[in-house]
């Protein structure tokens, strides 16, 4: 007897970026503030920004303002509300007759009311010392080798109003966002100091005493992807070409890191090749793919521009995973933070196809099996109020493990070529779960309502209990499931592979549907079978264990028994089973010692799976009587 649950194995590359965001978000929890709460406001629809950022290098001081576009959504708007963080003050606003900041929220009045799909613009000059949320996110000011400064904004996953008004979270996105920043003409041991944003920089202007550096992105982006990163930095220009065109990859690196940064991001090119057969045709081709070094923290997907703690070869994993981010986060966005994982699961998957990529199918099962994951909670996250109760190494692992199902669910002629056009399959770049199964069901033929509601909706995994017994050609095979811990589930619903291994060192594979807790399946078998192993390829995530104990439909019964039980000691349910085939209707009654009845229930098709989650641990009788009454067997049960 032997238990196969996989071990959660340390994969030193692929665990960095979970380990740095547990380990900051765990280190800053206590000192968070209360959960933002957001206006959302629906009655407006966000077009645009035009952010002129002016930070100050020796302090944590922003002097900014912000144009917004946008697009009122309700006939007769007389005002309206955006985001922006209470330590924000604004000066004044242009083309609003007034304005008024409570909490979180600035309310902007309108001069005279707009009708339905009017376009709006605004401009708010405002100022501040961004405050940090957590201590941790927010613009963000620390300082590299020697004092050198280091600015950057970690605005997810809606913490940008922290520095700039917006429309925050993922409901709205804008079509496009201009970033101006402007820093004074300094250099820092031989290097002059670059603002770094979004998309492209179409031109940088200067004056005696300042460089203000203008980027441009003009493709959908949710708010808090927006960014600006600061430092003495020296630009690594590259290029991928694909086919149909080339477009630049731009590294921002601290001088002294140049050198480690060309070689971990050698392969970047590679990646975006695979990426681009796999999931379509790269979506900022037209502008850039960029990462920005920052020096600490971890990494955060912001569009067309990384920022990552560095660059060197042991934090490529890394940089695949955010890349993986520009199709699944940013190209195509979770509608709500709930669905977290259509995000962070997509993108941790990625780092999967890309080791089978690299090294072959068993590094592929190998970080897989590093992402493996047998803790409660569900992939769905019912709770989102806290920015630091979001990303949490479940929707990492276990999103990345719905996909790894979903592909041998489907196959992966269908799953692939369903995945490669999945991100542009959503107009509005935002997608919800149910958006994403009804997607894949289309285009796979498969109803998979099922499968999501038990590995995205439902917590924890099936354990296999199974025993074989063999009779001359004739093998019988049973499959008992259980589960990890309580779920609100008896059964995990799943194709299931089953390993035979022969005597003479030959296998074969075999394929059932598991839909029931105690299946039974006979097969017929040239040659005598020394072992059997469901899932060997692990493609399930789930726990197995062999029970010679096990009784296995009707073959191998010591008939003398009346019926069989298991499994014994139980603790929360119990599977009975009769030992004949026989029409008649039994019976199960269970007393205590004492004799006193605690449970009775008929049986059907001569087996019963037994509720005993109310009975305390201790010896128990169960008594099998015909319609008759007459006792036809009788075994001791012990409840631990």
């Amino acid at each position: 007897m032997y238990l196969l649950i996989p071990l959660l194995l340390k994969a030193q590359q692929s665990q960095d970026i979970i380990d740095f965001y547990q380990a900051e978000m765990m280190r800053y929890k206590a000192h968070s503030e209360q959960p933002a709460h957001l206006t959302n406001d629906t009655l407006i629809d966000v077009h645009f920004y035009h952010l002129n950022l002016k930070p100050s290098i020796d302090s944590a001081y922003l002097k900014a303002s912000a144009t917004i576009g946008l697009k009122s959504k309700t006939a007769g708007l007389q005002s309206f509300m955006l985001d922006l963080h209470h330590t924000m003050l604004v000066d004044s606003i242009s083309g609003a007759s007034g304005f008024e900041q409570r909490n979180d929220s600035l309310i902007i009045l309108l001069g005279q009311a707009a009708n339905l799909d009017e376009l709006l613009s605004f401009t708010i000059h405002y100022r501040g010392m961004p405050e940090l949320a957590g201590g941790i996110k927010g613009m963000r000011y620390e300082t590299h080798t020697s004092n050198i400064p280091v600015i950057a904004t970690l605005s997810t996953p809606y913490l940008a109003h922290y520095w700039y008004p917006c429309k925050d979270g993922p409901a709205d996105k804008a079509d496009s966002v201009y970033v101006d920043i402007t820093l004074p003409n300094i250099d820092f041991d031989g290097y002059p100091l670059i603002g770094v944003s979004n998309g492209i920089l179409v031109e940088t202007t200067a004056t005696d005493s300042s460089n203000t550096f203008h980027w441009r992105h003009r493709h959908p982006i949710v708010p808090y992807y927006v960014m600006m990163a600061v430092s003495n930095y020296v630009h690594l220009g590259h290029q991928y070409c694909n086919s149909e065109a080339c477009f630049p990859l731009d590294y921002y690196v601290f001088a002294a890191d140049s050198s480690s940064a060309e070689a971990g991001t050698a392969e970047i090119p590679e990646a975006m090749a695979l990426f681009e057969t796999l999931f379509g045709p790269y979506p900022y081709a037209d502008e850039k793919y960029g990462m920005t070094q920052l020096g600490y923290y971890g990494a955060i997907e912001n569009q067309t521009n990384t920022i990552t703690n560095n660059m060197s070869p042991a934090w490529f994993m890394i940089s695949v995973h955010e890349l993986a981010h520009m199709w699944f986060g940013c190209n195509l966005s979770c509608v709500s933070w709930h669905h977290g994982w259509l995000n962070e699961g997509f993108a941790t998957y990625a780092e999967a196809l890309w080791k089978k990529h690299s090294e072959g199918i068993e590094a592929y099962r190998a970080h897989m099996m590093s992402k493996a994951w047998y803790q409660g909670g569900t992939v769905y996250l019912e709770d989102v109020n806290d920015p630091f109760g979001i990303f949490l190494p479940i929707i990492y692992n276990k999103g990345a493990w719905v996909l790894h199902m979903l592909r041998f669910v489907l196959g992966d002629e269908v799953f692939f070529a369903a995945l490669e056009n999945y991100g542009s399959s959503f107009p509005e770049g935002q997608v919800s779960t149910s958006q994403f199964r009804t997607y894949f069901e289309s285009a796979s033929g498969h109803e998979l309502e099922t499968f999501i509601d038990q590995w995205v909706y439902d917590a924890y995994y099936p354990i296999y209990y199974y025993n074989f017994v063999q009779s001359g050609e004739m093998l019988g095979i049973q499959i008992y499931q259980a589960q990890g811990e309580t779920s609100k589930r008896e059964v995990f619903e799943m194709p299931l592979e089953i390993l035979l291994e022969f005597e003479d060192g030959t296998d074969s594979l075999v394929r059932i549907h598991n839909n029931s807790q105690n299946q039974h399946i006979e097969l017929t078998v040239p040659l005598l079978v020394a072992s059997i192993l469901p899932d060997p390829n692990q493609w399930i995530l789930h726990g197995a264990m062999y029970v010679p104990e096990l009784p296995v439909g009707l073959l191998g019964k010591d008939e003398a028994d009346a019926f069989s039980i298991f499994p014994n000691p139980a603790r929360n349910r119990v599977f009975i089973e009769m030992n004949n085939n026989t029409p008649e209707k039994y019976f199960c009654r269970l007393s205590n010692l004492q004799g006193m009845v605690l449970l009775e229930k008929p049986m059907k098709t001569n087996s019963l799976l037994l509720d005993i989650s109310g009975l305390k641990p201790g010896l128990y009788l169960l008594d099998i009587y015909d319609a008759d009454e007459i006792v036809v067997g009788q075994k001791k049960l012990v409840v631990n």
